[in-house]
């Protein structure tokens, strides 16, 4: 294993370890509103190591068409979360709360999957199927930061809809190699998911 591919499997954990230890410090300075500094810290430290270029982010979004039916699949997610939205559309007040569901929704998307899918993809030196499974449970182990202030994230109901978010944006992705219907699919799962009020657990849903 040469270094480089050493380097890219550990960013993961490290990514991981920060954002978990930024949510335990906010969370006992400021509760569930932890998200914010959280969401910053994470995203500024995809940033720091994807360092995107506005070439990067053009070429991620190229999306031939004859590759249709890898759209149909990334956007199976979304299929699951359209219950939790019904359950938890009553919950949705406040104008400053729905501008930060909105720009979490906006901002989200793109920084974990130019991470979890377009950034290791490119540069771990494995086999396809090797890279779909390493990047989809450390993508769902990296929700147990959000789970530290979140009741519903940190409920064992969750992994199914991550690993299945996994598999299905690592699948279309590796066989596209393009982020657009992986972001725009994860834009909408974030927002069906209510992220804001379930952050803040105003909205836990039924089954949880």
């Amino acid at each position: 294993m040469n270094k480089n591919n050493k380097k890219t499997i550990l960013l993961p954990f490290i990514i991981i370890a920060i954002g978990f230890m930024v949510a335990v410090v906010a969370s006992n300075i400021v509760g569930a509103w932890a998200f914010i500094p959280l969401a910053l810290v994470y995203w500024i430290t995809i940033f720091i190591v994807v360092k995107p270029t506005i070439k990067m982010l053009t070429d991620k979004f190229i999306y031939p068409p004859k590759h249709f039916r890898y759209v149909l699949l990334a956007l199976v997610p979304v299929l699951f979360c359209i219950i939790s939205f019904a359950w938890g559309f009553q919950y949705i007040s406040g104008v400053s709360l729905i501008l930060l569901w909105v720009l979490f929704a906006i901002i989200n998307p793109i920084a974990e999957e130019l991470f979890w899918r377009g950034y290791l993809f490119d540069n771990l030196e494995w086999a396809p199927i090797n890279k779909i499974l390493f990047t989809t449970i450390l993508f769902t182990l990296s929700h147990l930061m959000w789970g530290v202030f979140s009741i519903t994230i940190r409920s064992y109901i969750m992994i199914m809809p991550l690993l299945i978010m996994g598999i299905t944006w690592g699948y279309a992705y590796h066989k596209t190699k393009s982020l657009k219907w992986c972001i725009i699919a994860h834009f909408f799962v974030d927002i069906m998911n209510l992220s804001v009020w379930v952050f803040l657990n105003i909205y836990v849903p039924p089954i949880i």
